[in-house]
């Protein structure tokens, strides 16, 4: 009774199943083969049954990604089960796919069952994820550099020219000709300004308030800088509770926030700037709004390389966020970012915030 129910099920998913199956004999010819052959390889069963070998559309199993092998053939073995082999499509083309055999008892004709899976769009995606932990490690290592050698310059260079500074002040306490004293606090002014300058570059690296404070005190910090070097106004606004959130997130739109306030100022020919950051309903948003010259978006490369934008727009990616740029020329910028959050981000600290 089991053999009867089971035999036209077996029929079924041998005719049905969206693997394509393929039997072959012991010289490797194809005596038969289900129809989603076709949608793999290209060739219709009526070319490929007792007409051709599996060696004719077979171009060894994968070792790695640029080598393929014959030894010890897969269609030699009782069975074999995960591997890649690459395939011959009817239209020229080299295409991977997963296989895995058995062998049928000899009683049964010794014939060996061959399953091939199309793994293209897996690979596409499994590429995809690659590319993404990649771009994730890079951005990853890029920040945790920037951070050391911001704090290297803080609390080395940094305190050596501060000691600098201290040294030459006591010597301007001293009893000294004019000519000498006004060397040394010439000196000393090129001390304080030296040592400015590397605060100015060790924030510009990695501001510790994003660290130690998170998103929102680093972006008011970042704009009283950006008033002082670009003269432009700029006001954020904050809606919601401020809170910090993964380290990923805040460092992300801070860059963000930072590259599309410095491409402001540098094409938008504006006096004025807006910041907006708000979270509700498990949604962060951001958005960096000028009324200023705007520019074509398909024309981006017109106002620089347009590296800047990808670059947004890669980091609002990595942590599963989507940038949209809405601009037009003499109708302004606005760059908005979309970033939904997930259960795991943790509130570490949190208080009422109200607009500055």
């Amino acid at each position: 009774m089991r053999q009867k129910t089971s035999e036209p099920l077996f029929k079924d998913i041998f005719q049905y199943g969206s693997d394509a199956i393929v039997i072959l004999d012991d010289k490797g010819i194809i005596i038969d083969a289900n129809p989603s052959i076709e949608m793999l390889t290209g060739y219709c069963t009526e070319e490929l049954i007792h007409k051709m070998s599996l060696c004719d559309i077979c171009h060894g199993m994968e070792r790695c990604a640029d080598f393929t092998v014959c030894i010890n053939c897969f269609t030699t073995l009782e069975s074999m089960s995960s591997f890649k082999i690459r395939l011959l499509h009817r239209k020229g083309h080299i295409f991977s796919v997963s296989a895995s055999t058995t062998r049928l008892p000899q009683n049964a004709g010794g014939f060996l069952i061959v399953v091939l899976r199309d793994m293209s769009e897996y690979n596409k995606q499994d590429q995809k994820y690659v590319q993404k932990k990649m771009a994730n490690y890079m951005i990853q290592a890029q920040e945790g550099e920037r951070k050391r050698v911001s704090r290297e310059l803080h609390d080395g260079v940094g305190q050596t020219i501060y000691s600098m500074i201290v040294g030459l002040n006591i010597i301007e306490q001293m009893e000294l000709e004019n000519d000498l004293k006004s060397h040394f606090q010439l000196v000393r002014d090129m001390a304080v300004q030296a040592l400015s300058e590397v605060r100015h570059i060790a924030v510009d690296l990695r501001p510790s308030s994003l660290d130690d404070w998170g998103i929102v005190p680093a972006l008011r910090s970042f704009i009283k800088q950006f008033e002082r070097t670009y003269g432009i106004v700029t006001r954020l606004s904050v809606v919601g509770q401020e809170r910090r959130y993964g380290a990923s997130i805040e460092t992300a739109l801070y860059r963000i926030c930072q590259e599309a306030m410095i491409n402001a100022a540098k094409y938008a020919n504006i006096d004025t700037l807006e910041i907006h950051f708000e979270e509700q309903d498990q949604l962060l948003y951001l958005a960096v709004i000028d009324l200023g010259r705007g520019f074509n978006l398909e024309k981006i490369e017109v106002m620089g390389t347009g590296l800047g934008l990808y670059g947004m727009r890669e980091r609002a990616k990595l942590i599963g966020g989507t940038l949209k740029i809405t601009s037009g020329c003499d109708h302004g910028t606005t760059i908005r970012v979309y970033v939904p959050l997930g259960k795991e981000e943790e509130i570490i600290y949190d208080h009422s915030c109200s607009n500055s």
